[in-house]
């Protein structure tokens, strides 16, 4: 390791690569936050309509649970809204009880049980979590709203000629609570992008810009060959340096990595919107299709076929 460092051109080529990459990463950061600025720096009737979609939604959600006004805090808002889907789900269920179908009212049941145990999970998450943490966030994207909304839409479209009003009506409200539960858990997640963007950039910034003062002194020091020949204990202290330096010069590459990382996460999670299940298995039984065998054969046209139709045709 000591002949391995003595190799001063080496190490000081690592090191000016790593400050070339810190000083990239800010111009970066500088390049994003423009994009990012110029989307919000608007007109006074585009901010006007943005207020004005947010009220309209607040209002459909203060419908759904009956409520003069909607909570502010998205923790909040969240357990409102699952307090909705379980209030109307448990009504579903009291209304199936005395529907003649018996499939039906398993089928109820099972999605009435499901909803109360992934209702009982969220609500878990968000009375353990911090206020502004990332596990509120995550409790709406646990949530299981698309296969819900899947199961909600199956029993509407299978059981449609048996079901009264009443149970039209309950199944009708599900679909549309799951539905701007979805709607909401995009816009949430657009909130935190971008409030991990700017705590990104503000970070990067203040790490980064000490970083390439303490990178550039490392490389004229490594050019003034400032470090005694000697050794402690069989350590050197350029090796303590050197070592404690290149941990230094990773600092902005770790935190870009570790916010990376969680917004992959994120999207992940929710990559797909709506009545959308992104996982393994299927529901095609449900369409009343028959899957296709994997043993089919399919016969390929002979040559002589397709010399004989281009004959005719001439």
């Amino acid at each position: 390791m000591r002949d391995l460092l003595n190799e001063t051109s080496a190490v000081k080529t690592l090191f000016s690569n790593l400050l070339s990459g810190a000083i990239l990463l800010v111009s970066i950061v500088v390049s994003i936050n423009s994009v990012v600025l110029s989307q919000e720096i608007t007109d006074l009737e585009s901010q006007q309509d943005r207020i004005a979609a947010s009220l309209e939604y607040h209002n459909y959600i203060e419908d759904f649970i009956e409520a003069d006004i909607t909570p502010a805090r998205p923790a909040d808002f969240l357990n409102a809204v699952l307090y909705a889907v379980s209030r109307h789900v448990q009504s579903l269920a009291q209304f199936a009880t005395d529907n003649t179908n018996d499939e039906y009212q398993k089928e109820v049941e099972a999605f009435a049980d499901q909803v109360a145990e992934d209702i009982e999970q969220a609500r878990y998450t968000l009375t353990t979590a911090r206020f502004g943490s990332i596990q509120v966030l995550l409790a709406g994207l646990n949530y299981n709203y698309s296969g819900q909304l899947h199961t909600a839409r199956g029993l509407k479209r299978t059981y449609e000629s048996e079901l009264r009003d009443e149970e039209q009506e309950a199944i009708a409200t599900i679909i549309d609570i799951l539905t701007y539960i979805g709607t909401g858990r995009e816009y949430f997640k657009s909130l935190y992008y971008k409030q991990e963007l700017a705590r990104l950039s503000s970070r990067l910034l203040i790490i980064s810009l000490p970083v390439i003062v303490f990178t550039s002194y490392v490389l004229l020091a490594l050019d003034a060959s400032l470090f005694p020949d000697i050794s402690v204990f069989g350590v050197s202290p350029l090796l303590l340096f050197i070592t404690s330096a290149y941990t230094i010069a990773l600092a902005p590459y770790i935190i870009l990595t570790a916010y990376i990382m969680r917004a992959a996460t994120i999207t992940l999670r929710t990559l797909a919107a709506g009545p959308f299940i992104l996982q393994e298995g299927g529901d095609i039984g449900s369409l009343g299709w028959n899957s296709p065998s994997s043993s089919c054969e399919w016969e390929k046209p002979s040559r002589e076929w397709e010399l004989t139709e281009r004959t005719d045709d001439d």
